[in-house]
């Protein structure tokens, strides 16, 4: 026997069989165990045959996968993006001043900016 085979136990504790299915605890519980024999290992110990569930595993497949085209695209890109390269067809013209970010060059948009400011903080401009 090479070491590249692991080997799979037959029997698998009721602790690790959730894991082996790859299902939380609860959810093994309550889909998984109502369908597969259980029986006692030692004194306190509760196991399942793992060729129980691998059968149980196929069998649940074959009744619950969603069938799917070979060939066509059943499922576009729930942000409704048909192309990869839609996201930013427009590139934003850079500016051409040597200003920083934030910073306004316009003196209509510094004062419209203060008004809508002072608006909100519920204040009234001064005359001065």
């Amino acid at each position: 026997m090479s070491a590249e085979l692991a080997l799979l136990p037959r029997f698998i504790r009721a602790t690790d069989a959730p894991a082996y299915l790859g299902m939380c605890r609860a959810e093994f519980k309550n889909t998984v165990r109502p369908h597969v024999r259980e029986f006692p290992i030692g004194k306190q110990g509760v196991a399942f045959d793992r060729l129980e569930l691998d059968a149980w595993a196929n069998a649940y497949v074959e009744s619950m996968a969603i069938e799917k085209a070979s060939n066509e695209d059943n499922n576009p890109p729930r942000s409704g993006r048909q192309g990869a390269n839609k996201w930013r067809e427009k590139q934003s013209p850079d500016s051409t001043r040597g200003t920083g970010f934030g910073t306004s060059t316009k003196s209509s948009e510094v004062s419209d900016f203060r008004k809508a400011l002072e608006q909100a903080k519920g204040r009234k401009r001064s005359s001065t």
